[in-house]
């Protein structure tokens, strides 16, 4: 999974022309696996593999790779948090990763939940997308 978390940081981490895209942007390049930093203030991001599961047919090998983002953003109105979904999934959307050792076949969103908590007023977004490779 190193091979893939690094493809996917390194595509979200690109630039063109000097210029991050619009997830990064929205987020402040604030990307974080598997839990925040400490010093880290929202908006912000959290991914986490969820599930590998191995697949194959008489000729390759496959992983079946599910990944969580975990969007978050404390502003009173939902405008920031539903900007960072977009600009997410223009992001991620079917996109292609460049994977040591692997083929990438394709990036699939499954389903996301909006959320916002009672308590301290944060929204949370959540969304999954499932990620096959086929190994080398």
């Amino acid at each position: 999974m190193r091979n893939l978390t690094t493809a996917l940081m390194t595509y979200f981490n690109k630039t063109e022309g000097g210029v991050h895209n619009s997830f990064w942007i929205s987020i402040t390049g604030k990307l974080r696996k598997e839990k925040a930093e400490q010093t880290d203030t929202l908006p912000y991001a959290v991914y986490h593999i969820i599930s590998d599961v191995p697949s194959w047919t008489f000729s390759s090998d496959f992983e079946d790779v599910r990944i969580q983002f975990d969007l978050y953003s404390q502003l009173e109105s939902s405008s920031q948090i539903e900007d960072m979904y977009t600009n997410l999934k223009a992001l991620f959307d079917w996109c292609s990763l460049t994977v040591t050792g692997s083929t990438h076949l394709y990036m699939r969103r499954e389903s996301a939940r909006l959320t916002k908590d009672p308590e301290d007023s944060v929204w949370h977004y959540s969304v999954d997308y499932t990620t096959k490779l086929e190994l080398n």
